[in-house]
């Protein structure tokens, strides 16, 4: 249930930019989600609906585009999209890789009135 605890840390940073821009309404919220975060959709919908009861974002709409697995092959440098959860350069057969991508988790967008 870690999707509540990231809905609060969204409606804290969205509410404090929309009122640093003097909104009354948040319409919409964009946020970007990596796949290693394991973030239920529905679930952080839910919370986030149910959080914002009351506030300056009630109604908005929270749109996650999720950020697949991107890993570096530390032995031969080569930059490949994980598949399937398979930490395995394509190229060497290197288990010894890095996440760059499929971590993040931030807010990318807020449409205010």
């Amino acid at each position: 249930m870690h999707e509540m605890s990231i809905a609060q840390s969204i409606l804290k940073i969205v509410l404090t930019e929309a009122q640093k821009n003097g909104a009354q309404k948040v319409k919409v919220v964009r946020i970007r989600a990596g796949q290693l975060r394991g973030i239920v959709r529905e679930q952080l919908a839910f919370f986030f609906e149910f959080i914002t009861k009351d506030t300056a974002a009630e109604g908005a709409v929270l749109e996650v585009e999720q950020v697949p697995i991107k890993a570096q092959c530390k032995p031969c440098e080569h930059t490949f999209m994980v598949q399937d959860y398979k930490f395995l350069c394509p190229k060497c057969q290197s288990k010894d890789v890095d996440v760059v991508e499929g971590m993040e988790l931030a807010v990318k967008e807020i449409e205010i009135e």
